[in-house]
Parts: C-alpha cells; structure tokens; sequence
C-alpha cells in the first residue's frame, strides 16, 4: 500500500470516528439521561492523558517542556480554554439541543470563515471561487436553520448559536497554535489541551457526579467516544496528514459530517426535510470545492 492510499484511508477513518462520536454522544443524552459537560468532561481528560502518554513515549519523557517558557504555557492555556474546551463544549451542547448532522454540518462551515480571516489577514480580495462557497454556505445555513422559511426557525435559536460559535472556535483551534504545534508536534500540543480543558471543565460538570442512567451501555458508549471519538479519530487523521500533507487531508474531513447525517437518519431516525437535505449538499460540496481548489492550487505550484 503506498503512501497516498495509506493517507487516504487514515484520514477517511479519522474522519468518520468524530462522525460516529456525535451519534453515540446524542445516544448517550437522549438514551442514558447524560449531558454534554459530563461527556465533553470525560472526553478531554481522559483522551488527553492517553495521548499524553503517548507523546512521552515519543519525546523520551520530555513532555513538560512546553510549560518552561511563560509565553508558551500561556499560549497552551489559551489554547486549552478558548480552543479545545470551547469546541467540544458548544459542539456537544449543539448535538444534545439539536442533533449530529445539524452540529456538524454548521461546524464544517469553519474553514470559510478561515478564508475570510487570511483574505483579511492578507489584506487580498476574495477570489470568484470564495464568493460562490460562502454565498452557498450562507444559504446552506439559512435552509438548515429555517427549512426555507424566513419567519421562523427550524431548530431552538440556542443549536444555531452554538453551532456558529463552534465553527467560530474552531478558527481560533486552527490559527492559534501554529508555532506550538511546529514547536512541540501534534501529539504534545493536542494532548495537552485536551487534558487541560478537561480539567478547567470538571468544576462545572461535577465529574465526581456522573449524571444519567449507568449500566454496562453507557460505559461502552461512553468508551467509543473517549477512544473513536477522540484518540483514534485525531490520530488517524495526524497520520493522513503525515503522508499526504494537511491542504490534501482536509478534503477528507467531508467524511465527518457524511457519516453523521447518514448515522442521524438510519440510527437516531432523525428526519430531514428537502430543505435540510439542500442546505447539508451545498455546504458539504461547497467547502469541500475550497479544499479540491487548493490541492490543485499547491499542485500547481510545485510543477513550477
């Protein structure tokens, strides 16, 4: 199997555990009587520690090393709080007040909203391409959020909301840590959010506490999350990355929000009218022709 085949398949999978993970997540709430800041708890805390322990196999032990400098501990803590922890929290709040396609579809709307903050940053005009995906975007968004009709609202005003700030947070998780993740490696920086947010969190959880009905059920869903959901999910996406380069392994992050709605019809038997089906088309097809756009685009450059 070569290196693109293995890339391919590494980040199709890791993309389609984080779908499965807003599924077993709404059974967990519907189902088991959880709620999103105990699982989102559970998630960070202990996916962070086993990937911790991961990167100290890597790095020999050094793990501390990235809270040395006052700068850089203050960079992961940010990092931590209005990045890991805010993406997980208003993500799985959204999967709980609506359901998975919703919360991840209007997740996915993130990288256009990348876009628009480096055409900013860069101070450069939007291309055609730009203006088309965001104006379909906007009406994916608008169909989803309203099934067409702009007096009322399909789904609580409170999933719309936090559906847009987790796509929001997800900017802030994207652009943010950078020069760690260059610094440090993936496996270290994500770990250590993920522990860290977890423990910022545990306060207002009362993880102590679990809430809902426990039986040998919730824990297996419980451990599908923590384990699919979170350690191999991230790192079969890191290792598409590494043999197939992140411009390539974000076209395959489309498998995330696919898998969802599929997995919110045939499971959770959640019923989506013309409308909804429209507005998930045009946002899957139109972020993902950004992705397409630019793995042509790197092509290109390295023909020159």
């Amino acid at each position: 199997m070569n290196a693109k085949v293995k890339g391919t398949a590494f980040a199709l999978f890791g993309g389609a555990c984080w779908g499965l993970s807003s599924v077993v997540g709404k059974l967990l709430f519907d189902m088991r009587g959880m709620n999103a800041e105990w699982l989102v708890t559970a998630r960070l805390v202990f996916g962070g520690f086993i990937m911790l322990c991961f990167a100290a196999f890597q790095k020999k032990g050094e793990i501390f090393k990235i809270w040395k400098e006052k700068k850089t501990a203050f960079s992961m803590i940010l990092f931590a709080a209005l990045g890991m922890l805010a993406c997980q929290l208003t993500y799985f709040l959204c999967v709980q007040y609506s359901n998975p396609a919703t919360a991840t579809v209007l997740q996915y709307t993130s990288p256009v909203m990348i876009m628009l903050l480096c055409l900013f940053l860069d101070r450069k005009l939007p291309r055609i391409i730009d203006i088309i995906v965001l104006i379909a975007v906007v009406v994916g968004v608008f169909l989803m959020s309203t099934h067409g009709n702009i007096h009322s609202l399909a789904i609580s005003q409170k999933a719309l909301i936090l559906g847009i700030t987790t796509a929001i947070t997800v900017v802030f998780y994207t652009v943010w840590p950078v020069r760690l993740l260059r610094e440090y490696g993936s496996t270290l920086v994500i770990g250590w959010g993920m522990f860290i947010g977890g423990i910022m969190l545990m306060p207002f959880s009362k993880f102590w506490a679990p809430p809902g009905r426990w039986d040998w059920v919730t824990i297996t869903l419980v451990a599908i999350v923590v384990v699919f959901g979170t350690i191999v999910s991230f790192s079969c996406y890191l290792k598409g990355v590494m043999y197939l380069g992140p411009v390539k392994s974000s076209l395959f992050a489309c498998m995330e929000p696919l898998v969802s709605t599929i997995l919110t019809i045939f499971l959770l038997h959640q019923a989506f009218v013309a409308a909804d089906i429209v507005g998930i088309a045009l946002i899957i097809v139109s972020v993902t022709s950004l992705a397409v756009n630019d793995v042509i685009k790197e092509a290109r450059e390295k023909e020159k």
